[in-house]
């Protein structure tokens, strides 16, 4: 009985530790010897050392190079920066995708013999199957099949060099 009373206290400890490390972003510096530091992007400046180093660098470069003419360089005036304007997005207008209308199902009684094939598709949509050969004198033969209701209702439609052929209905 003893037993299980220390294992539960050690089990709360230990789910207690993860809740804590995980509440504070799952970050505490266990193995880490100095805290980590993040700066926004646009505040990044230099700091002293770096300054410093910079400065050593370009004096060594000066004192190699032998010197030429004497030039005397005025003072440039200081240029005072102004800060960046925050970006602002302002949304212009709001898309709203809406669904295609429903197609009327087409009947062979309402399609006639001659009519155009892109007539057919802008009246009733695209087809449930399409098939499209040419014939060995050069005809193009389309076979258009619309259907619905699980292939209950079906109108079949051909279609000859861009023309309706026949049309029918089951």
């Amino acid at each position: 009985m003893k037993e299980a009373a220390v294992l539960v206290l050690v089990s709360v400890v230990i789910v207690g530790g993860i809740g804590i490390w995980l509440a504070n972003g799952g970050s505490l510096p266990f193995f880490s010897s100095q805290p980590g530091v993040v700066q926004p992007a646009g505040d990044i400046q230099p700091s002293d050392a770096q300054t410093d180093t910079a400065k050593k660098a370009e004096e060594a470069k000066l004192a190699k190079k032998p010197p030429a003419k004497a030039v005397k360089k005025a003072p440039s005036p200081p240029v005072a920066e102004a800060a960046p304007e925050p970006l602002v997005v302002v949304p212009v207008a709001e898309v709203v995708v809406a669904p295609p209308a429903p197609k009327q199902f087409p009947s062979a009684k309402e399609i006639s013999a001659g009519v155009e094939r892109e007539n057919i598709s802008e009246r009733f949509g695209q087809p449930a199957l399409a098939t499209t050969t040419t014939s060995d004198d050069g005809r193009v033969m389309e076979t258009l099949v619309y259907a619905r209701k699980s292939g209950r209702d079906v109108t079949v439609i051909r279609i000859e060099d861009g023309k309706v052929l026949s049309a029918y209905s089951r």
